[in-house]
């Protein structure tokens, strides 16, 4: 009986580590390059665009931008990279011309990787974006992009489809 018990708590032991380094594996850089690539609006692909990099030394670049018709649209700025024991995002939001940004200078947001698998991010607001939360899954070609955001202090979500390009 005790020989049964001792296999069960390995076994679930064995379970925890593997999972935990499975996840530590896949909310890594190298994890995560699946998010490579140029990505345009499926409905408006002229006007929406995002584009992830493998850059060097442990880092995705990312950038955006959606110009709406009629409207001033806003350019984005992102990069994965290391942040002690986790992998995490930082971005900023510029205006259509870059005249403006919405984040203080010092203060980019910041989203923490903290569930991955082959095909999708989870990015957890940190500091002041605690509570919010953005997911990336790519599926072939495609790639869903849904942020949950506060608002002062109202929930807003935010849907954006894309399929890849050449260019």
């Amino acid at each position: 009986m005790l020989a049964g018990r001792s296999l069960a708590v390995v076994s679930a032991l064995m379970f925890i580590f593997s999972t935990a380094f499975a996840h530590a594996e896949s909310c890594s850089l190298k994890g995560l390059a699946w998010m490579a690539g140029n990505w345009r609006s499926t409905s408006d692909p002229l006007r929406s665009q995002e584009r992830w990099v493998l850059a060097p030394d442990d880092v995705i670049m990312g950038s955006a931008w959606e110009l709406p018709a009629g409207k001033a649209g806003y350019a984005e700025v992102m990069t994965v990279r290391p942040d002690g024991n986790v992998v995490s995002m930082y971005l900023r939001h510029f205006d259509g011309a870059l005249n403006g940004a919405r984040e203080e200078r010092d203060a980019p947001m910041k989203f923490t990787a903290t569930a991955c698998t082959a095909a999708s991010a989870i990015f957890d607001g940190q500091g002041d974006h605690a509570g919010e939360q953005l997911a990336y899954t790519r599926s072939g070609s495609s790639l869903t992009i849904i942020g949950n955001f506060l608002h002062q202090g109202k929930p807003v979500r935010m849907e954006w489809r894309m399929t890849r390009s050449a260019g």
